[in-house]
C-alpha cells in the first residue's frame, strides 16, 4: 500500500510538473497553446467587457448592474438608463450567462456594494437547464485581465477541470503580463462600451414557433437563491426580466422567483415585430435600441414606485 501511495504522489506530482511546464512554454508557441488549452475568442466580446467592467467599477462604481446571457447584452444598451434613470450603469452579461454564473459573479461588488442600488437579471428560461460550464470557460478564458478570485470561483463553481485549467492557465499569463491573442469578434458584431455590443445582422426568416417547456434545475435555482440573499444582504433591489422573444418557452414561475418584481419582456408593443431580430431571440441592434427605451421606463417605475407607460 505504501508503495502504491509513493507511486500516485509521485505520477501526480509529475502531471502537475508537466502542467505548469506547458503552462510557462505554451505562450510562446500559439499552436501548442490551442492544442493543450484553447485560444481566447472575440466572440460575444467578453474580453473587451470584464476589463470595462472592473475599471469602472474602481473608478466610477456600478448604481445598475445588469446580469444575464447575449439575450441581455445584445438587446439591452446601458446608455438608455443612464439617460433616463441618471445612474451609473453596466451591462455584465455574458454568452450563455446562466443564473448559477450571476451569482458568482457578485463577488466584484463586495468592495462597492454600498454604490450598487439595483440590479437587472435577465432570467432568459431557455437557461434554466444548463450547467453553466459554457459560460465559465467563456469568462475564465476571455477575462483579458488579472486572475482573481471571483473569476477562479466562476471557474470552479462549473465543476468542470479543463475549465478550471484554461481559467488558471489564462490567469497566470496575465500575471506574467503576457497579452493573449483574440480572435475576431462575429462578423456583423460592434462591440459600443458599457457591455453594449450591437448586432448588425440581417433580419431573422419567418420562424415557426414550437412549444417547449422549461423548468428550472436545482443548480439554476441555488444560484437565483444565492442572488436573492445576497442582494437583500447589501440593500439591493433586484428585478427581474424575461427577455422579448419571437418564439416564448412555456413555463411556470418558479417558486424562488415569487415576490420578486418581474418585468415581463414580450409585454413590450414591438416584440414580436420580426425585423426587429436576427434570430427567434436575438435583437438586432435597431431592436435594441427600441427595446432599452421601452425597459429604462419599466426599471424606472419599479425603482420609483410609479406606473410604467407601454408605448
Amino acid at each position: 500500500m505504501r508503495q502504491f501511495l509513493l507511486r500516485l504522489t509521485g505520477q501526480t506530482l509529475g502531471f502537475i510538473g508537466f502542467i505548469l511546464t506547458m503552462g510557462l512554454i505554451a505562450p510562446m508557441h500559439p499552436k501548442m497553446e490551442a492544442k493543450l488549452f484553447t485560444r481566447g475568442g472575440g466572440f460575444g466580446n467578453t474580453h473587451q467587457r470584464i476589463p470595462e467592467f472592473k475599471q469602472k467599477l474602481q473608478t466610477e462604481g456600478i448604481e445598475l448592474l445588469f446580469l444575464g446571457s447575449s439575450t441581455c447584452y445584445r438587446g439591452i444598451n446601458p446608455v438608455s438608463f443612464e439617460d433616463k434613470l441618471g445612474m451609473t450603469t453596466f451591462n455584465l452579461c455574458s454568452s450563455s450567462q446562466a443564473l448559477s454564473n450571476s451569482s458568482r459573479m457578485l463577488g466584484w461588488l463586495n468592495s462597492s456594494a454600498s454604490l450598487t442600488k439595483a440590479i437587472v437579471l435577465d432570467v432568459y428560461p431557455a437557461l434554466w437547464n444548463s450547467s453553466g460550464v459554457e459560460c465559465a470557460r467563456d469568462i475564465g478564458t476571455n477575462h483579458n485581465t488579472t486572475f482573481d478570485w471571483t473569476i477562479a470561483r466562476i471557474a470552479s463553481s462549473s465543476g468542470d477541470p479543463f475549465t478550471v485549467l484554461n481559467a488558471l492557465y489564462f490567469g497566470s499569463k496575465a500575471l506574467r503580463g503576457i497579452d493573449s491573442q483574440f480572435s475576431a469578434p462575429r462578423n456583423g458584431d460592434d462591440y459600443r462600451g458599457l457591455g453594449f455590443t450591437w448586432s448588425n445582422h440581417h433580419a431573422v426568416e419567418p420562424v415557426k414557433c414550437l412549444p417547449i417547456s422549461v423548468s428550472l434545475n436545482p443548480t439554476q435555482m441555488s444560484g437565483l437563491s444565492s442572488i436573492r440573499e445576497t442582494c437583500e444582504e447589501k440593500g439591493i433591489k433586484l428585478l427581474l426580466v424575461n427577455p422579448p422573444q419571437l418564439c416564448e418557452e412555456v413555463f411556470e414561475k418558479p417558486e424562488v422567483m415569487k415576490g420578486l418584481p418581474w418585468i415581463e419582456g414580450n409585454g413590450w408593443p414591438l416584440a414580436k415585430v420580426d425585423t426587429l431580430y436576427y434570430d427567434d431571440h436575438h435583437l438586432r441592434g435597431v431592436g435594441a435600441e427600441l427595446y432599452s427605451e421601452w425597459l429604462s421606463e419599466q426599471v424606472e417605475a419599479v425603482l420609483t414606485d410609479a406606473p410604467a407607460t407601454t408605448h
